[in-house]
């Protein structure tokens, strides 16, 4: 079980602080001018990708750790913080204060990443236009395109005005990019579920 309570905290530990920057490259950061849409919805979809997979792992984790104590009658079931406690000194306030603590970051961060990447339009690779004018009606439009050969499409405008390309906005591959989110997050739910 110690094995577990390890990647455990580390896993937390290492996703809050990745979590607090990220999101605030997400939201614009210090650059001025600020970037375009799209390169903040390309960061947004990253940031949401990450944080699902986070969270998946946490979880599975904990279920793993909650199944495993409670086998052994443990009279905490919470994953214990190796960083502050071991197996003779254990405390439920802070066993259950860092359950309280990565759950609350994993929900906010998909709060903030997800807005973000709500704002995506998928736009022709190299036009100005979106395909329609939001989220779920651009996404039906370009599975009705259909792409013979990528790059088709990107999850928000690739070109400014003057037809000059805009760096970092991601392709959206038909059946691959959100997809990948949607499997993560059923893989997520899942070890809700388990736990």
């Amino acid at each position: 079980m110690l094995a577990l309570a390890k990647l455990w905290t580390w896993i937390g530990n290492l996703f809050i602080p990745l979590a607090i920057g990220w999101a605030f490259y997400v939201r614009n950061g210090l650059p001025d001018p600020p970037p375009p849409t799209g390169v903040l919805v390309s960061r947004g979809y990253w940031g949401l990708l990450v944080t699902l997979i986070a969270g998946a792992a946490l979880i599975w984790t904990m279920a793993r750790y909650v199944r495993l104590a409670s086998r052994e009658n443990a009279r905490i079931l919470a994953p214990q913080n190796t960083a502050f406690e071991d197996d003779t000194i254990r405390s439920r306030l802070i066993s259950w204060g860092t359950v309280l603590v990565f759950a609350t970051s994993v929900l906010l961060a998909l709060t903030v990443f997800g807005v973000r990447y709500m704002e995506s339009q998928i736009h022709r690779w190299d036009d100005q236009r979106p395909l329609q004018s939001d989220f779920w009606g651009s996404r039906m439009q370009a599975y009705e395109l259909g792409c013979a050969k990528q790059p088709c499409f990107a999850v928000g405008q690739r070109m400014d005005a003057g037809g000059n390309p805009i760096f970092g906005v991601n392709d959206f591959i038909l059946y691959v990019t959100d997809v990948a989110l949607v499997l993560v997050l059923l893989f997520m739910l899942a070890g809700i579920v388990f736990l």
